[in-house]
């Protein structure tokens, strides 16, 4: 795949030329009040490390408390941080004004787009220093335009040379490597295709689409993986009231959906309910009522969408609690000849692998 960057990446500092000079009173005090930098540490440190380090830390001017937090504590936290976040895909409309901010001139089309968006984004209750990311670049001989906006961090730093206390909190600092943008925008300008990934931002105690309902004036589809986690979560809840959730129906999920996908590249709330509860009438009726609130076009792929979530769902992935790991094909995992899962009387489980020819060890 061939991928040509013609253009300059544009980047735009949001803190200058006055882009948020309105809030800064405002925004500085609120920075005073709500200050917290996260330090991350390695699984490897011993406890004397972990102590100099805790000690360090403490012994800064100006720190009020220091929290250690666990990494399940933090996994927990960043799922609920991330149903902010919406994965959107759709086609602009014929007129639409967003598209007419676009020139062949970067330069021009950045500075239009970075106050355009200033005006959408200066609402959101927890501002904070933006860099704008602008590309101009062909691929496969396509013109696209891609729009990035990445929240500047408070980091830690540590400073060279003889200084008095070589940690120091800094500002306005790039996230490290491996951290994607906090939302992103690209725009295939053939087809006028776009993929978004937005971030709502709070305002009057609620969360606004701004990206997509304001700047774009776009009402974009959710996307196809999306959509899959939206149902998966939908059948948990289901399951839950019913008293159903355990590991066997997270598998019969994963098949059902696989199976659909592998037959007709779209879901059927429908189907997926006679597949998932086929013998609770209550429970297929609020799973179809509920996929389709939150879902509420048809839930289609493309070939490359099947494709990727055909991947996605061809094994089961079970881990056990003996620290076991078994990772078992769909067609195998279904197959009573293959493996019999087997419930115990005081409550364990036991896994029975049959009709085995070979052994590798890999």
């Amino acid at each position: 795949m061939k991928k040509t960057y013609k253009a300059l990446i544009a980047l735009l500092l949001t803190g200058i030329a006055g882009l948020f000079s309105a809030n800064v009173n405002s925004l500085v005090e609120y920075l005073g009040d709500q200050n917290e930098t996260v330090v991350y540490l390695d699984q490897g440190l011993s406890d004397e490390e972990l102590a100099s380090v805790d000690q360090t830390l403490r012994s800064m001017p100006g720190l009020a408390a220091v929290t250690y937090v666990s990494q399940e504590e933090v996994l927990e936290t960043y799922k609920g941080y991330m149903s902010e976040y919406a994965d959107l895909f759709n086609d602009f409309e014929e007129d639409n004004p967003f598209l007419e901010m676009i020139s062949d001139d970067l330069l021009e089309t950045s500075v239009v787009v970075a106050n355009r968006w200033k005006e959408e984004f200066v609402i959101s209750e927890n501002q904070k220093t933006n860099d704008l990311v602008f590309i101009q670049f062909s691929k496969e001989g396509v013109d696209h335009f891609a729009f990035l906006r990445i929240a500047l961090r408070e980091t830690l730093t540590h400073l060279g040379g003889e200084v008095d206390n070589p940690i120091k909190l800094t500002q306005n600092n790039l996230p490290g490597f491996g951290t994607g943008a906090d939302e992103a925008l690209v725009i295939n300008l053939q087809s006028r295709k776009y993929h978004l990934i937005e971030k709502r931002i709070k305002y009057n105690g609620t969360f606004l689409n701004y990206f997509s309902e304001n700047l774009l004036q776009a009402q974009p589809k959710i996307s196809p993986k999306k959509s899959i986690k939206e149902i998966e979560k939908t059948a948990q809840r289901i399951a839950e009231n019913f008293q159903q959730d355990d590991f066997q129906f997270q598998s019969k999920v994963k098949s059902a959906i696989f199976n659909q996908l592998e037959e007709e590249n779209e879901l059927s709330p429908e189907k997926l309910a006679n597949d998932l509860f086929d013998n609770n009438l209550t429970a297929r009726l609020s799973f179809v009522d509920q996929v389709k609130e939150s879902i509420p076009d048809p839930v289609r792929f493309d070939e490359i969408d099947a494709s990727r979530q055909l991947k996605k769902f061809e094994n089961q992935k079970l881990s056990l609690s003996n620290g076991i790991e078994l990772l078992v094909p769909n067609h195998v995992y279904e197959d009573a000849e293959s493996v019999e899962f087997i419930q115990n009387e005081n409550g364990t489980y036991s896994i029975l692998i049959k009709n085995i020819e070979d052994i590798q060890n890999k």
